[in-house]
């Protein structure tokens, strides 16, 4: 196998050769060197060195003119901070060795495939003391010793995602490794744990990643509440138990949001019929429903991943609400409410911003929201259309998108075009209103303000004023009222509804 480097990698070892001196034997190690011997480009930049590299990662700061930081004194561990070609913010990252030489670094790493280190003076000197190359080409993830997970937990998190990345499949020995290591995880960070865990939402397959979190016991630590979901069954309509049926929800979202992008749409000769349809029908809205799944809440967590922790957590108040009916069945009346909470736990527990925490409880809470609408088969209303986005908010885009997979996981092969197309006929209709006609439907501009009801109707300023220009924007959302005028003849009929009922009340005393 030979090294191949993107040119702007290329460029910038070059820069660094300008700045270590080469009696300085720096190496280049891990995801770097891996990525370039299987021709994968890749901006994260690591390199071990035998002393202290914080001087050094200084200089580099300056000839670069990036951001510098130590990451971790006790570890010696600097970053520099770069803008790539695409302009996104890069990391560099020096660090002294772990051991006394290279080579005992290298044994000290997680896997096979990420203990392969360069000299920068000398690309072509492979030092591979474990074999990784040919773990490489074999596509096998295997840990550099039997306590390599074990020294440090997370790397469970991280062999399930490389898995997924990669394509690889795990050595023999690693899954009872891995299912050893994830009961330590709570004596990790939980940053640390919830960086790695987006990194497999966000990445190749994300449901089979969440899968292996279920099978290697990971969610224990990460998101306890999720795993009550075991012991309940399959009952009507869903065909799969529930925490199937959660993973099936995951798989179709992910499916469904990257249907919209180059990538998802390569994959489409294996879809299912609901999904082409959903592409088809929602073909006119694909540039935005991809810019709008790839919008950052908070920096270096997407939309998209979010939706996808959303749909994990969309059905984890059922366990708390279920409840036998009269006929035998299970219900689980309210169970959108209790999850919203705890969903909104569950991000916080992974420390999530609140603003995210705010999202994904949004996303839960409304998820069956859209049940009635569907089931009538009908093109919404424009009322009804303003009614949801007034209670969803801008997460009603994630929310009709979940309701889709929602449907597609509940039903399996059992999905019928008839069930599938009121589904669809609404989420439509959102779309179009959210991309389209939000002026008019969504949030249309005031006709009316405070002064103007105070001025013409002699009203006092207070709570009645906010609430009848609530009524009239309604009624301009749902076009019954369009000019000012006639959102003046809505307040005045309003009013003297009101007065006439306060009369009746007094007739009855």
């Amino acid at each position: 196998m030979r090294l191949i480097f993107p040119t702007d990698v290329l460029h910038l070892l070059d820069l660094l050769r300008e700045v270590v001196r080469p009696e300085k034997r720096l190496f280049l190690v891990g995801g770097a060197v891996r990525d370039a011997l299987l021709g994968r480009a890749s901006q994260d930049l690591d390199f071990v060195i035998a002393e202290n590299p914080t001087d050094l990662a200084r200089k580099v700061a300056r000839r670069l003119g990036a951001g510098f930081f130590v990451l971790d004194d006790a570890r010696h561990t600097a970053r520099v901070l770069y803008r790539d070609p695409s302009g996104k913010l890069a990391p560099i990252d020096f660090v002294q060795f772990t051991g006394d030489s290279l080579e005992a670094d290298l044994l000290h790493r997680d896997f096979t495939i990420n203990a392969i280190a360069v000299p920068l003076n000398d690309l072509s000197d492979l030092i591979d003391p474990l074999g990784g190359q040919e773990d490489l080409e074999e596509g096998l993830l295997k840990p550099c010793s039997l306590f390599a997970l074990d020294d440090d937990p997370v790397r469970v998190l991280r062999a399930i995602r490389l898995s997924r990345q990669l394509g690889f499949r795990y050595a023999p020995e690693l899954p009872e490794l891995m299912q050893a290591a994830a009961v330590q995880l709570k004596r990790t960070s939980v940053e640390r744990q919830r960086d790695e865990f987006f990194k497999i939402l966000s990445g190749v397959d994300p449901a089979e990643g969440m899968a292996d979190c279920r099978r290697f016991g990971v969610f224990d630590t990460l998101l306890p509440l999720l795993t009550e979901q075991e012991p309940i069954p399959a009952c009507e309509p869903h065909v799969l138990p529930l925490f199937d049926h959660t993973l099936s929800t995951v798989e179709n979202l992910d499916w469904i949001v990257r249907s919209f992008s180059l990538e998802g749409g390569s994959r489409l000769s294996n879809a299912n019929w609901w999904l082409e349809d959903t592409r088809s029908e929602l073909k006119d809205y694909a540039a935005q429903i991809k810019d709008y799944f790839a919008e950052e809440i908070t920096p270096g967590r997407s939309k998209h991943s979010l939706a996808l922790l959303s749909a994990l957590l969309h059905d984890i108040g059922k366990p708390q609400t279920m409840h036998t009916i009269q006929d035998g069945r299970l219900d689980f009346s309210g169970h959108e409410q209790v999850g919203a909470v705890l969903a909104w736990e569950a991000a916080k527990g992974l420390q999530l911003s609140n603003a995210e925490a705010d999202w994904v409880k949004g996303v839960v809470l409304h998820h069956i929201c859209l049940v009635p609408l569907a089931r009538a088969k009908t093109y919404p209303d424009r009322r009804a259309i303003y009614r949801y986005f007034q209670t969803a908010g801008e997460a009603g885009i994630a929310v009709a998108l979940l309701a889709l997979a929602n449907k597609a996981a509940t039903y399996q092969d059992r999905l019928t075009e008839e069930n599938w197309r009121g589904q669809m006929v609404v989420t439509r209709a959102l779309l179009k209103a959210w991309w389209e006609q939000r002026t008019e439907v969504v949030s249309p501009a005031p006709l009316l303000n405070g002064n103007d009801l105070q001025r013409e109707f002699g009203l006092p300023p207070g709570e009645d004023i906010g609430c009848l220009l609530g009524a009239l924007t309604e009624e301009q959302a749902a076009g019954e009222v369009s000019t000012k005028q006639e959102g003046k003849s809505f307040i005045r009929d309003v009013l003297k509804l009101s007065d006439d009922s306060e009369k009746k009340d007094d007739l009855s005393i």
